[in-house]
């Protein structure tokens, strides 16, 4: 057995690599264990988070300022303070979606769409600028599989119990997030 090394470098595409896999291995006994369930859930939506902020990062330039400095990323080095008491804005799952959603469907993150523009305008700007970058926008079915993911991701790891898990649902949404997680990775 080999020891990991005293000091090691994550770089965003081998991290979210590696919790995309974990999010699949996790899944082969999502439907016998709860623990598998939630680690998948947990694990499929940071890596898709990760892929999709690295992708951003080069047009950074091109979002209303609200929007780029979300996508500003920390220094690698973890400061005990700062990095215990306060976690960086960056963009969320949410705000994901609603980048990588269909043009004409609602804004599912306002909040992220503000500033002297008027927020339909800006969210369709963002949208276009999104997803010319990543080459994937999201339908109705689809934005709301991942919608439903976000929600049982936010009840189970940010709220206390009590909550209601249907199984069912989870994996089969699921399904949409590997399709997104896949236009994702692809060139």
């Amino acid at each position: 057995m080999t020891q990991l090394p005293e000091v090691i470098d994550l770089s965003p595409e081998e991290e979210a690599k590696r919790l995309w896999n974990g999010a699949l291995e996790a899944r082969k006994t999502a439907s016998e264990d709860l623990i598998s369930l939630c680690e998948a859930l947990d694990l499929g939506l940071r890596s898709a988070e990760i892929f999709t902020i690295q992708k951003l990062q080069p047009i950074k330039d091109h979002f209303p300022a609200t929007i780029g400095v979300l996508l500003d990323t920390p220094n690698p080095e973890v400061d005990t303070y700062r990095d215990a008491i306060s976690i960086p804005n960056s963009l969320q799952f949410t705000d994901i979606v609603d980048l990588l959603s269909a043009e004409e469907l609602e804004c599912v993150s306002p909040g992220m769409h503000r500033g002297w523009e008027d927020r339909r305008f800006s969210c369709r700007r963002s949208r276009v600028s999104a997803q010319e970058a990543i080459g994937v926008t999201l339908d109705a079915t689809g934005r709301d599989q991942l919608l439903l993911l976000a929600a049982y991701r936010n009840r189970i790891f940010r709220y206390p119990p009590p909550i209601q898990l249907n199984t069912k649902d989870i994996l089969a949404a699921f399904e949409g997030l590997v399709r997104f997680v896949e236009g994702l990775q692809s060139e």
